[in-house]
């Protein structure tokens, strides 16, 4: 049995950070490149993990040493998280916005700027270096970070829809705990952000 350790005030604080920065890029918006939410949100998400690593500890989690396994993994935990979204998101409960016809970016833009400025560099965050931080120091971290996750989400934009982030934070840190990689996190957060895009496509 592993003794829990202190709490990471460090990687809080660092989170605090990140997290008020995009909260006054969202509500004061510029011009400028790096105030942009979506690119000052990536730019950091994916830059402070590395300080973690800068002498020379490459992350476990870049490498991917099974990939049928992994891939197995996201297919389950992407068919079963999409199931349950597709049967919630039918019920008529007020934390779901209505899914209606759309006149946002194309699929491939949307994909390409969920992919790049989204997944990638919110998983490294969370289920990289979040999850490392709290797994060496004996807590649980699967838990712990899709609780800071769904946090983060509703300091930067509150609403109920955005607490329910917690839950597919939970199948990515499951998905990185099995699997010991970040890619099966990084496709399934990309696949749950698509699911509202193509349902809110359809006429």
């Amino acid at each position: 049995m592993r003794i829990r350790g202190s709490f990471p005030i460090q990687a809080i604080l660092l989170l605090t950070g990140i997290v008020l920065a995009l909260r006054l890029a969202t509500r004061y918006p510029s011009g400028f490149l790096l105030l942009q939410p979506d690119l000052l949100g990536a730019a950091l998400f994916l830059y402070t993990p590395f300080l973690y690593y800068r002498r020379g500890r490459a992350p476990s989690w870049i490498r991917l040493s099974d990939g049928k396994r992994s891939g197995a993994f996201f297919l389950a935990l992407g068919a079963g998280g999409a199931l349950v979204y597709l049967l919630v998101s039918s019920l008529p409960f007020p934390l779901f916005p209505p899914s209606r016809g759309v006149h946002g970016p194309s699929l491939g833009t949307f994909v390409f700027r969920q992919a790049i400025l989204v997944a990638l560099p919110e998983e490294v965050f969370f289920r990289g270096y979040l999850y490392d931080v709290f797994e060496e120091r004996g807590w649980e971290p699967v838990t712990v970070t899709s609780l800071l996750f769904a946090a983060g989400h509703l300091v930067i934009d509150a609403s109920a829809y955005r607490a329910l982030t917690f839950f597919p934070a939970l199948l990515f840190g499951w998905g990185r705990k099995k699997s010991g990689n970040i890619y099966v996190p990084v496709f399934l957060h990309l696949l749950f952000n698509l699911i509202p895009y193509l349902q809110a496509s359809l006429p």
